[in-house]
């Protein structure tokens, strides 16, 4: 009978010891952390890029929000968690459960309405919002003209008359040329390299969690649209990178330089 209770404890003992190490070493990303009903644990807390912010920056992006759109060649499945997992764990998600500063929409599923693909979408989910910034990579055809209709509405409602009162920068467009320019501080695309076509440079994808970051972050500093001066080329080249030589962009048909447009091979 002793031996029977004995034999009894000891695989209880073993059982309970097992299911605590399974559950130990079970690996939760930040992300599903985020995402996990219930969690109410404020960003400013966890979030490593906020949480040595000084009282005037803390206060600019409490209620405001950062957009990020991944579009052409940054919407699959891997990079997507990469780049989310890294804005969580440094800035803050913005989920169904929880509050945070960054607002990510992926194309095409997060543009989806009634089974099509609606690029206004972006206005839905955003009209709302204290905008601190948007950022656009691999921005669908079309987008431009919701970011547009973003635009207009926050200069009806602005007494000065503003365009807009926050950053967007549009980086690796496959949208109109003109459209990204009119309506972002500055876009930022490959150079065309002869021999390649270009449909093959389109899906050449450039590491960009570097650039994601710099670009969020000069945001929070920046609090308001980047000057249109002979400065920008020296803000886009220091939200690059010292490995990329940033050069002004040239219209192929008028040979005339853009104003905010640049590029980098």
């Amino acid at each position: 009978m002793k031996k029977l209770i004995i034999i009894t404890l000891t695989a209880a003992l073993f059982f309970t010891f097992s299911s605590c190490s399974k559950n130990k070493n079970k690996n939760i990303t930040p992300a599903e952390s985020a995402q996990k009903p219930g969690t109410t644990v404020p960003p400013s807390k966890t979030a490593v890029k906020l949480k040595h912010l000084n009282g005037a920056t803390a206060s600019y992006i409490s209620d405001k929000t950062i957009a990020v759109v991944l579009g052409h060649s940054y919407n699959d499945e891997a990079t997507v968690s990469s780049l989310t997992q890294l804005l969580y764990l440094n800035y803050g998600l913005e989920t169904e459960e929880t509050s945070g500063l960054i607002k990510v929409m992926v194309y095409p599923q997060d543009f989806m309405v009634a089974g099509k693909v609606r690029l206004s979408n972006l206005y839905s989910v955003l009209e709302d919002k204290k905008l601190a910034g948007l950022i656009t990579i691999g921005a669908p055809e079309g987008l431009c003209n919701a970011i547009a209709r973003l635009e207009d509405k926050e200069e009806a409602n602005d007494e000065t008359g503003n365009k807009r009162t926050y950053p967007v920068y549009s980086f690796f467009p496959q949208d109109d040329i003109l459209g990204s320019e009119s309506t972002s501080d500055f876009v930022l695309d490959f150079l065309q390299t002869a021999g390649i076509t270009e449909e093959a440079a389109d899906y050449v994808p450039y590491e960009v969690s570097t650039l994601l970051l710099n670009s969020v972050q000069s945001m929070i500093n920046q609090r308001g649209p980047v000057p249109q001066d002979k400065n920008l080329q020296a803000f886009v080249q220091k939200l690059a990178g010292r490995q990329k030589k940033i050069k002004p962009y040239f219209d192929s048909e008028t040979g005339l330089q853009s104003v905010n447009h640049f590029i980098f091979e």
